[in-house]
């Protein structure tokens, strides 16, 4: 009897030797559980802190992180697909050609971010705060602003179609040859904003401003801006006045 409880511990403890040391189970302050893939014994998605360095860390399942700061953190090529960053704050983070497709930033502070090359298709930033952000090169394919600010952020380029953005605030924000194709953003303000080239065909900005805009060579085929401000300059239809207007 003695010898088989022998053998048993001993095949116990090869099998325990033969898991990869990569692959761990991890909980922080009751915010995260998950299994991570730790690359360079690097402790991702642990210990949550203004600067911390999660670059390159990938992970198979989701994540919630809730309130967390995360400040000038260094979250460059992470994969975190599905995941929850609710109210955190991330300002001045690097998450330049991040995978976070599908995640939930609601209520998150993302003012002064790099996000260009990321990949944000899907993903939720309800009443998020992007202002200064740079996402030039995203994809926000299928992705929700609504109530998100965006002033003074860098979208040149981008393709925003079909999305929602109203009440959003994009004042002085560069969207220069972007595509805003059947885009819902009514009460959106694009105060000072440079709109130069970008095409804003079939969407809804009713009851928003153009005040001071530039919509030099803007395609405008189709918007509905009744009620709008249109006191812009570089397009027919900003010398356009509200017959409802004393």
């Amino acid at each position: 009897m003695k010898s088989e409880i022998k053998l048993l511990m001993i095949f116990g403890a090869i099998f325990v030797s033969m898991i990869p040391a990569t692959q761990v189970f991890a909980q922080v302050d009751g915010s995260i559980l998950t299994h991570n893939t730790f690359s360079n014994s690097k402790k991702c998605f642990t210990n949550p802190s203004p600067g911390v360095d999660w670059s390159s860390c990938s992970v198979s399942s989701k994540i919630g992180l809730y309130f967390k700061d995360l400040s000038g953190a260094n979250l460059s090529k992470i994969v975190v697909k599905n995941s929850n960053f609710y109210a955190v704050n991330l300002s001045g983070a690097n998450m330049q050609n991040a995978v976070l497709a599908s995640g939930d930033f609601a209520y998150a502070n993302l003012s002064g971010v790099d996000l260009r090359g990321a990949d944000l298709r899907y993903v939720d930033f309800y009443h998020t705060n992007l202002s200064g952000a740079d996402l030039r090169g995203a994809n926000l394919l299928g992705a929700r602003f609504p109530g998100v600010d965006f002033s003074n952020a860098k979208l040149a380029g981008l393709d925003m179609s079909h999305t929602n953005m109203i009440g959003a605030n994009l004042s002085d924000t560069d969207l220069q040859n972007a595509t805003l194709v059947g885009v819902d953003m009514r009460n959106a303000i694009f105060d000072d904003t440079n709109l130069k080239g970008a095409n804003l065909e079939n969407s809804d900005v009713t009851g928003g401003s153009f005040a001071d805009s530039d919509l030099t060579g803007a395609n405008l085929g189709g918007l509905d801006y009744s009620g709008t401000d249109m006191s812009c300059h570089g397009n027919p239809a900003c010398l356009i006045v509200d017959k409802d207007m004393p």
